[in-house]
């Protein structure tokens, strides 16, 4: 048999030898190098062939069947000089015939009808034609079941391939509207720029034209407060908000909870980690009803995420509305960048990631939506007012300096600002509570 030159290259110029001794057929290996195999089994000396056996050349060789064809003119001879039957034996010597002097009595066989039937001759061996064509079909049957697995695996990696694309590109879209919230953010501050210039040169221009000094001191301070959020708008605009988001926005995560006596309604917030065992800080007031009822059920989801965590209450705090919670499966979760080491200065710049809205955008845009802004007040230790945006479902959001750290945590905003001042707690108050006993 001569192989592909190119593609059988296990198989070698002179591999192996199939030597007939007798009625035998005896396999030998001519020293090729990459061995000979037998129904699988590596060659060593010579092997007696069967009927049926599989023989390989090479480890990746081409494979043969070993079949025993009959030539047709082997059975014909074999039934010509089949021996006859043996004769009957002759009558024993002293039986009535020998001894009877009258006419030999004849015993008559059963008449039959019809002509006296043939003996029936052998079954014929398939000849090699039929032998080829069997084996034809079975190779036939091979490339076909071959073919059907390739198709099936084929179909299947597409199909894979698409999934995995669409996730992705589900992904993309709900960090590309992330990010889109945040450069809408940048160009309302620069809008709110241009309005506070704008308002800036009319005071000016009605200092000008006023003589009565009561007047001017009024517009003096308003000047003082344009000027103060002039500033504090410039310095926002100075921010790279698309990295702090980035840097955080996996560690944010929307809560809902559940309560023993509201079975049908639940509350709603942000939180977000601070290890990567599930240590979660929130507020108090997200996790305890008015009527000072704890959670029946926490349920947490993060930034990106679709997978819904259940949580455990761990401890709030006495003074401050501030909650600790804890993930119950398996970590590790990932976490905000950290904790900023100096309080937050008036005018400052900041940043607010958490998910306004609740559950309600979490389905439009799996992901924690950025709000920009600035420290409009300091209140001694305690308290914090922002310049920014916010609204129900953002309490326990973040509160970010331009160093990507967080200064503070959201619990609400004050009434009759339209959602435009935000009170938050200074993020000391959180580490103390996540260094409570």
């Amino acid at each position: 048999l001569r192989f592909d030159a190119e593609k059988d290259l296990d198989a070698s110029t002179r591999h192996a030898a199939i030597v007939k001794t007798g009625d035998l057929y005896v396999l030998k290996d001519l020293g090729s190098t990459t061995g000979t195999y037998v129904n699988g089994e590596k060659l060593t000396g010579e092997r007696q062939l069967h009927d049926g056996d599989t023989l390989r050349l090479g480890v990746h060789g081409p494979e043969v069947s070993f079949h025993v064809l009959r030539d047709e003119q082997e059975v014909m001879m074999e039934a010509v000089h089949a021996p006859a039957p043996p004769a009957a034996k002759p009558p024993l010597p002293g039986t009535i015939s020998e001894q009877s002097t009258g006419p030999t009595p004849v015993t008559t066989a059963p008449a039959t009808r019809g002509p006296t039937p043939k003996p029936p001759h052998p079954p014929m061996p398939p000849s090699k034609t039929s032998v080829l064509r069997a084996e034809i079909g079975v190779q036939r049957s091979r490339h076909r079941a071959l073919l059907i697995t390739l198709i099936v695996v084929v179909v299947g990696a597409l199909c894979v391939v698409y999934w995995q694309g669409w996730v992705t590109g589900r992904k993309i879209d709900s960090q590309q509207l992330a990010l889109d919230s945040m450069s809408n953010e940048l160009r309302a501050l620069q809008a709110l720029q241009a309005k506070t210039d704008s308002t800036k040169r009319v005071l000016e221009a009605a200092l000008a034209a006023e003589h009565d000094p009561a007047k001017q001191q009024v517009i003096r301070t308003q000047i003082a407060t344009e000027t103060q959020r002039s500033r504090a708008i410039q310095a926002a605009q100075g921010v790279n908000y698309t990295a702090i988001y980035t840097a955080n926005d996996r560690g944010i995560a929307v809560i809902t909870v559940r309560f023993a006596s509201d079975t049908l309604k639940a509350d709603q917030g942000t939180a977000f980690s601070v290890s990567t065992s599930g240590q979660m800080i929130t507020n108090k007031h997200v996790v305890i009803n008015e009527a000072g009822e704890t959670p029946r059920d926490i349920a947490v989801t993060f930034s990106g995420s679709t997978e819904v965590l259940p949580a455990r209450l761990v401890r709030v705090s006495p003074n401050n509305d501030l909650a600790l919670i804890q993930i119950e499966s398996r970590g590790p979760f990932p976490t905000i960048a950290g904790f900023a080491q100096t309080a937050a200065a008036e005018g400052a710049p900041i940043a607010l990631i958490g998910f306004p809205g609740g559950w309600d955008n979490f389905a439009v845009a799996p992901h924690a939506k950025g709000v920009t802004g600035s420290v409009r007040r300091v209140i001694a230790d305690s308290l914090y007012e922002l310049d920014a945006f916010s609204g129900v479902g953002a309490s326990g959001s973040p509160i970010f300096d331009r160093d990507g750290k967080v200064i503070g945590i959201e619990f609400g905003g004050l009434q009759g600002s339209g959602g435009k001042a935000i009170l938050g707690l200074p993020s000391a108050r959180a580490q103390a509570l996540l260094a409570t006993p």
